[in-house]
């Protein structure tokens, strides 16, 4: 027999590092001065007292600042904890300065100790920072109060728009008692002159007809919650109840003060349905005279006068005011038939004349009807309305949006009349700032806008217009935050959602923007913003079979969508494909022999493209002579095109002394403007313009390569910019347009099966 013989091999010593050695050190020492256990404590006790706070905080009025706070202490007091615990260690003895090597024992009494420490400081931080926060921000709200009655701030407007703060009311629709539909019709006629008569009071500020029809049927509010949404004092509200066989109509009405609740009035009227304007009158002088003693403390009489005698002349007007809101071409349509029954009725009703001018104005912008025909027709109604009442300031703030183009001078003084006769006409601030838009006056154009949205909170064409005046004064965040406002209200406003579009559009991000104009075309097939911005992103994205698509929807509706609209969105879609010829033969079918205005800027354009550079001056000059030097209107058409279009040609026509001075007044407004400081991507792109037509390659790319990371994607542009010339050979350029070439082609991935998704849903139903 053989052995074999095993033999056990006996492990080899580790040979263990001094890095290791210092860890393993390190951790003993925080184990033995007890930080780990102080840790442990610190974060358990930390964590409920946070979750009090979150519940404590808003109950006790305080500002989420007052939560920020408290989290900022409780993470910087963490590792302060863990250098006491590394110094300082609880025993059985009391507090011990920790020795190295010199191990604690873990005993009841010292864990003991140390948690009621740790606890214990949490507690009396967390006690004194809400104490002080809440002794604080009384003592704000109290200053804040002091300085506000001892100072007078005057609004930064071309008018002096309510310095001083007037006493406010709401008046909400009041309920009919019937089972007759034609009865609500009839109550909210009746509230609809009740607020035309209080909104001639100049010591009262009347919350607009939107606003309060927007609580219309609402029944999960109580007045003072409704009273402080809308921002007033007072709410006026009531109810109608009428018998059909007698002919006879009870209405109540209240006063309710909204800070308290308290019924400041009511009264309740039994009369002939004939009777209804008479109603009106008293309950308006009812209303004035208690809001004089009670609140107005003045003594002064207002005379109030029905617009019209005829009940249902009334109700018709108040039909077309509700579908003139909606804003899409087929409401505004309707709107204009309500009117033209209401004079059908009553011929001498001005402000329903007001609204038939208002209708073709708005049937110009949102359907197909020629500007020439439009303004035509309002002229006309807006001359009886005036002849009829000339005290009527609906009817100046009509002819001022009327005349702005031709005669800015006098739409200013209409407008300005128009809020002196009516100073609770949201309307006329609304008309007066677009007016100030379009001349270029951005600042005093936002002050306008925000006294009519504190006139009609409610109204989602006002929000828009706030939410807009933000965007192009550089701040976006706001013209969010409005964005949620307005689809709160009225969810069925396309103009929100093609706001957030032009925004995403802004930055990039092309198929979110796709969706935002898909969204507002669901709500209004009808809608031109959003077909022009679903035809642009296409465009953008170089999906040119999708951009057909949109051209060929647009020609479907011919009457919604004009030729000449048609033409020019044709020309953007050929520019973009970089064909010049047809985009010009598309420009040419609008052409008409007047320069002014953007037939000019289309004539320049047209000349631009065919390299007539004398007669693309010649137009442009015209254009910027127009220029009254507010804001520098001229450098902001089509975002600096025109400008930039100008300075090439005065290049090219051996003019370079006026082609430097006009680049050089550019780039000063560029680097002055909203757009850099908004971190726009236009900033980069036109600097990038401007260096090219200078010279200065690298830093043409330089400012493209900002251009790009701010989200500017048009790379079509850069084939039809006789600019770019000067660097369409260069390595770096074509890395950069390789780039934007992929991002395209992940967003129109997205795009195309988000389209397939929905497609396959309609094939399942």
């Amino acid at each position: 027999m053989s052995y074999i013989e095993i033999k056990e091999d006996k492990p080899t010593p580790k040979r263990v590092s001094s890095g290791s050695m210092l860890v393993d050190n390190f951790l003993a020492q925080l184990k033995q001065r007890q930080v780990f256990k102080v840790a442990t404590i610190y974060a358990v006790s930390a964590w409920p007292l946070i979750q009090i706070a979150d519940l404590a905080v808003p109950a006790l009025g305080l500002p989420d600042s007052a939560m920020t706070l408290l989290l900022k202490i409780f993470v910087a007091g963490f590792p302060l904890s863990l250098v006491f615990a590394w110094v300082f260690n609880f025993t059985a003895n009391g507090i011990v300065r920790a020795k190295k090597d010199v191990p604690q024992q873990n005993t009841p009494q010292g864990n003991m100790q140390t948690t009621i420490a740790v606890v214990g400081a949490l507690l009396i931080v967390f006690t004194m920072t809400l104490g002080t926060q809440l002794f604080w921000e009384d003592k704000t709200v109290s200053a804040k109060t002091t300085q506000a009655n001892s100072i007078q701030v005057t609004p930064a407007s071309p008018l002096a728009l309510a310095a001083n703060k007037k006493e406010s009311i709401a008046i909400l629709p009041f309920i009919p008692f019937s089972l007759d539909p034609k009865d609500e019709f009839f109550a909210d006629g009746m509230v609809e002159e009740l607020l035309n008569l209080m909104a001639k009071i100049p010591d009262l500020q009347v919350s607009a007809r939107t606003s309060s029809f927007a609580y219309k049927g609402v029944t999960n509010k109580t007045i003072v919650e409704i009273g402080k949404e809308l921002g007033v004092d007072t709410i006026l509200e009531g109810s109608i109840r009428k018998n059909d066989v007698t002919n006879k109509i009870r209405v109540t009405a209240q006063l309710i003060k909204v800070s308290t609740g308290e019924h400041l009035w009511s009264e309740t009227y039994d009369r002939e349905y004939r009777d209804i304007f008479q109603i009106q009158d008293d309950i308006a002088n009812a209303v004035v005279k208690k809001l004089k003693i009670t609140l107005l403390g003045k003594n002064k009489e207002v005379i109030f006068v029905a617009e019209t005698t005829n009940i249902d002349a009334m109700i018709a007007h108040g039909k077309g005011k509700t579908e003139l809101a909606h804003r899409t071409s087929a409401s505004i349509t309707k709107a204009l038939q309500h009117f033209e029954y209401a004079l059908s009725l009553d011929n001498g009703y001005a402000r329903a004349h007001v609204g038939i001018a208002d209708a073709n104005i708005l049937l110009a912008s949102y359907g197909n009807l020629p500007w020439q025909e439009a303004n035509e027709k309002a002229e006309q109604a807006i001359n009886i309305a005036l002849t009829l009442n000339n005290q009527l300031g609906a009817a100046y703030a009509t002819r001022g949006i009327l005349i702005g183009d031709s005669d800015p001078a006098s739409a200013t003084l209409n407008f300005k009349k128009a809020i002196e006769l009516s100073p609770n006409y949201a309307t006329a601030y609304l008309w007066y700032g677009l007016h100030l838009v379009n001349s270029g006056q951005l600042t005093a154009s936002l002050a306008l806008f925000k006294k009519a949205f504190e006139l009609d909170p409610k109204s989602p064409i006002v929000a828009y217009a706030v939410a807009q005046a933000h965007y192009n004064t550089g701040s976006e965040e706001k013209a969010m935050e409005l964005f949620a406002h307005i689809i709160v209200n009225d969810p069925y406003y396309p103009g929100a959602y093609n706001l957030v579009g032009d925004i995403l559009v802004n930055r990039g991000r092309l198929d979110e923007a796709t969706e935002m104009y898909k969204r507002a075309l669901d709500v209004d097939p009808d809608n031109k913003g959003a077909v022009k911005g679903l035809l642009k992103t296409a465009l953008d994205l170089a999906n040119f079979a999708q951009a057909s698509l949109w051209l060929d929807y647009a020609q479907q509706r011919k009457d919604v969508f004009s030729d000449k609209y048609i033409n020019y969105m044709q020309s953007e879609f050929y520019a973009a494909k970089g064909d010049k010829q047809q985009a010009v033969a598309y420009l040419s079918k609008n052409q008409k022999k007047a320069m002014k205005g953007h037939n000019a800027h289309a004539l320049a354009k047209i000349a631009f493209y065919q390299e007539r550079y004398q007669a693309t001056i010649t137009a442009l000059e015209q254009l910027r002579a127009q220029d009254q030097g507010n804001e520098g209107y001229f450098y902001r058409i089509d975002e600096g095109e025109a400008a930039l279009q100008l300075a090439y040609a005065y290049q090219q026509n051996d003019q370079q002394d006026k082609a430097d001075a006009l680049i050089n007044e550019y780039e000063l407004f560029l680097q002055n403007g909203v757009s850099k400081s908004a971190n726009r991507p236009s900033y980069y792109y036109n600097m990038t313009q401007i260096k090219l037509l200078q010279r200065k390659k690298d830093e043409s790319l330089y400012y493209l390569q900002g251009a790009i990371d701010a989200g500017w994607l048009q790379k079509w542009k850069t084939k039809i910019e006789p600019s770019f010339v000067l660097i369409n050979q260069d390595t770096r350029f074509a890395q950069m347009m390789g780039g934007i070439d992929a991002r395209l082609a992940v967003m129109r991935t997205k795009i195309d099966t988000e389209d397939e998704f929905l497609l396959a849903d309609v094939d399942n139903l």
